[in-house]
């Protein structure tokens, strides 16, 4: 990739202790330009700094929170201490930050490391602010914007299904096409985030809903879903390539399939079972069918997966996971990876019958995991995918974060707020990163013409 180069004017102050400014103004470089597409790399470069001189760098942008009830849209800020080289240059790629909201060489570090300043909601912004302060005086400041879509795009909502399609705008030739299967969305993560991404690269994208875990007498937001983790139809996935395929600008032979977590389950068991499946990518995925799970579901009766109205074989918990889920509800942390290793433990003959079989799929795959997910055991599940597909002589894009846990969705450039904390965090938004090139070049490779 060409990356663009541009100058960016700066302020600055005239006089500071010790030193006068010179003609040559502080300011900022942004190689990667005004405009950067969520998920690129950012290239960044304060320059004509005073050499050896201890410089603040700051970054401000709003942002809303998925997670947060209400979804806000807050301001975010961090800011951190660098040390400018014999040249008067900083570059947030290599050099270090020795204090402030992160430390060490870290080009995602002023981005992942924000923490909102205040609790009243603003208005959406796309712009990222930078600053640079010596002594507490602005020196140089500069923005850019951070864009999640291309400028337009076409959308198409299909109750029937149900589901969401964003394609880009209408015009010759067809496109490859990537299913997600995820839940209602209810949060808009997938429909405001992931699938303007995608379609930023050139894909069409069908958002297909396949649960909506209600507990207690709450009402589902999208008719006629599974509202327990129970029994979960796979086959109905083929109602979504039917109305696929009555498209003009679809091509029916580059359809790829995206799941994260029970759904990346969910996506590898529906490669090994439809022929139209091109590629299939399962960000922190499980490589058996495990029981059931959601309001009144009795332990150790249900399956999460069904195929043509018959359940499919499973892993039982162990008695522990009411222990574990019992934590979420008092808003702790809770491991359900423990109750779910002891249920593999304890029934190696039901780990087998309910294995994915992914060595029947001779498609393209990507699997991903994190050695230290807490939700179960990613990391050792995507190298047990990839060895059952070594061993039938097929190749899998296998990536294994060694120090990362569930939460490896996203770009690494948003903050990283839930649970996570210090190298953890630090480590979580890396494997953000990593993943999302990853997916982006599998994709690209898999689904081209």
């Amino acid at each position: 990739m060409i990356l663009k180069r541009i100058f960016i004017s700066a302020m600055y102050a005239a006089t500071f202790v010790g030193w006068t400014t010179s003609a040559s103004a502080q300011r900022f470089e942004l190689q990667s330009g005004e405009v950067v597409t969520a998920g690129d790399p950012i290239l960044i470069n304060a320059l004509d700094l005073p050499p050896d001189t201890d410089v603040e760098l700051r970054a401000e942008r709003v942002l809303k929170n998925y997670y947060q009830r209400g979804f806000p849209v807050l301001r975010y800020q961090s800011s951190a201490l660098f040390r400018s080289d014999g040249n008067g240059r900083i570059d947030l790629t290599t050099s270090p930050a020795t204090s402030g909201s992160y430390q060490g060489a870290d080009p995602l570090g002023l981005f992942r490391s924000m923490q909102p300043v205040n609790q009243e909601p603003v208005e959406a912004d796309k712009r990222i602010t930078l600053t640079a302060l010596i002594d507490g005086t602005v020196v140089a400041s500069t923005s850019f914007e951070m864009r999640h879509a291309p400028l337009a795009f076409h959308i198409e909502e299909v109750a029937s299904l149900p589901g969401s399609y964003f394609a880009p705008q209408p015009g010759p030739g067809k496109h490859p096409v990537i299913i997600i299967a995820g839940g209602a969305d209810t949060n808009r993560q997938n429909r405001e985030v992931l699938m303007p991404q995608l379609v930023a690269k050139g894909y069409s994208v069908f958002h297909f809903a396949t649960y909506e875990i209600i507990y207690g007498p709450g009402e589902p937001s999208v008719e006629g879903l599974p509202t327990r983790y129970v029994d979960i139809p796979i086959d109905r996935l083929q109602d979504v390539r039917d109305w696929l395929t009555r498209r003009a600008d679809v091509d029916p032979d580059r359809m790829g399939l995206y799941g994260y977590s029970r759904n990346g389950a969910y996506v590898l068991l529906a490669a090994t079972r439809f022929d139209w499946v091109k590629a299939v990518a399962g960000i922190s995925p499980s490589d058996v069918v495990w029981e059931g799970w959601g309001d009144g579901v009795r332990l150790g009766t249900t399956s999460s997966y069904s195929w043509n109205g018959q359940p499919l074989e499973y892993v039982p918990y162990s008695e522990n996971w009411y222990r574990e889920t019992g934590k979420f509800a008092r808003g702790l942390r809770g491991r359900l990876r423990t109750p779910m290793d002891e249920g593999r433990w304890a029934n190696p003959d039901r780990v087998e019958a309910a294995r994915i079989p992914i060595e029947d799929y001779t498609g393209s795959v990507l699997v991903v995991g994190g050695e230290l997910d807490d939700l179960w055991s990613a990391g050792h599940m995507v190298q047990n995918i990839a060895e059952r597909r070594a061993e039938a002589g097929l190749a899998t894009s296998l990536l294994v974060l060694p120090e990362a846990g569930h939460g490896i969705t996203g770009t690494g450039y948003n903050p990283t707020l839930l649970f996570e904390e210090g190298a953890r965090r630090r480590a979580e938004a890396h494997g953000q990163a990593q993943t999302w090139g990853a997916t982006l070049e599998f994709f690209k490779e898999a689904l081209s013409p």
